[in-house]
């Protein structure tokens, strides 16, 4: 069948519903369609607008400390110079157990957006801190490369002294994004 011939069969179709409907239904029904529909974009761009708004913009560079725990995600949600940080976490192996007497090996992960026209390079320093936010040890991650309008994950591997993974509280976050 044609594309006419389709059209002629929906054309039929809704000549024979309206008549076993009457005309002010098929109005009805058209208008719960229109509505139906205007509320869905509505609902649609609304979400996409409240995701953009969850970060904040801020200073490049970026610093501030955040209450973590090993094995957690965590959501900065901040955008440094065009480029939003959404995810961090430090994990060990799954299901392995925190030895306090030996370094354990552990990965830091990191998820970029980059709505920068050109690629950036991202450097992310850690410091880990106790309840009290005192410092207990400082990762250097290596400059993550991220392009335009794509997801970056980043996963790097590190060791770790198992006491201070175990008495980590707290984490200070520095990023830097360099064009």
């Amino acid at each position: 069948m044609w594309a006419s011939d389709l059209d002629h069969v929906r054309i039929r179709y809704i000549m024979a519903v309206g008549q076993n409907f009457g005309a002010g239904a098929l109005q009805e029904m058209r208008r719960g369609v229109l509505v139906t529909a205007f509320l869905l974009m509505v609902g649609l761009v609304g979400s996409a607008t409240a995701q953009e708004g969850e970060c904040r913009s801020v200073d490049n560079p970026f610093q501030d400390d955040f209450e973590y725990r090993i094995n957690t995600d965590l959501q900065p949600m901040v955008e440094v110079d065009g480029v939003r940080w959404t995810r961090f976490a430090i994990h060990t192996k799954t299901g392995r157990e925190i030895a306090t007497d030996k370094d354990m090996p552990v990965t830091v992960e990191l998820e970029f957006v980059s709505s920068n026209q050109e690629k950036v390079k991202i450097l992310v320093i850690i410091l880990l801190e106790d309840s009290g936010g005192r410092p207990l040890e400082r990762i250097e991650c290596k400059p993550v490369a991220a392009a335009t309008n794509r997801l970056k994950e980043s996963v790097q591997k590190f060791k770790l002294p198992g006491d201070v993974l175990e008495a980590m509280r707290r984490v200070y976050l520095f990023i830097e994004v360099d064009r």
